[in-house]
């Protein structure tokens, strides 16, 4: 592990102790995000884009509206790299994996619980997605977070960390 992701990893550890650390207000919610961000798949001014505007559109698609397929064409770059060895690298590839995923999981969601925010550099930004994964309503799902690396207006990088939600927890802590 690089020592700017494992940086960014126990920064974002602490933040995630903090109350909605890095997130945008809790009570938002998908239309006042999409209003906020304009249109969330104009990809036309990418170069002027920060990496956090960047990310802040795949999210509102991907995550938000649960648009994983259309959040991949317009903001993940063609030669995409993938670390979870369960997922092929590019986009392309990825698309169609997404693409079945969604037909066989169409109650699926995502709620993002809190994103956190790298420091820009030349070798882009790192972006943390901490959300709760469900196939369908009555699934207990998974904690999920997702790491992209954001580069010249588009997510170029991705690892994740999955841990599903247990029956029971030895604590009175939520995973979220």
């Amino acid at each position: 592990m690089s020592l700017r992701l494992a940086t960014v990893l126990a920064a974002g550890l602490a933040l995630a102790a903090c109350d909605n650390a890095g997130t945008g207000p809790p009570e938002m919610d998908t239309s006042e995000n999409a209003a906020a961000l304009g249109d969330p798949m104009d990809t036309s001014d990418r170069e002027s884009l920060t990496d956090r505007q960047v990310s802040e559109r795949f999210i509102e698609v991907f995550y938000n509206q649960n648009r994983l397929t259309d959040g991949f064409e317009a903001w993940v770059h063609p030669d995409y790299i993938q670390h979870d060895p369960n997922s092929p690298t590019g986009r392309d590839p990825t698309i169609a994996v997404l693409a079945d995923h969604m037909q066989a999981n169409p109650e699926m969601t995502h709620d993002v619980k809190r994103v956190i925010y790298g420091d820009e550099g030349p070798d882009g930004t790192l972006v943390a997605v901490h959300y709760h994964f469900k196939r369908a309503p009555d699934d207990r799902g998974s904690a999920v977070v997702d790491i992209y690396r954001v580069q010249d207006g588009y997510l170029v990088e991705h690892w994740d960390v999955i841990q599903p939600v247990p029956e029971e927890a030895l604590n009175d802590n939520t995973m979220f």
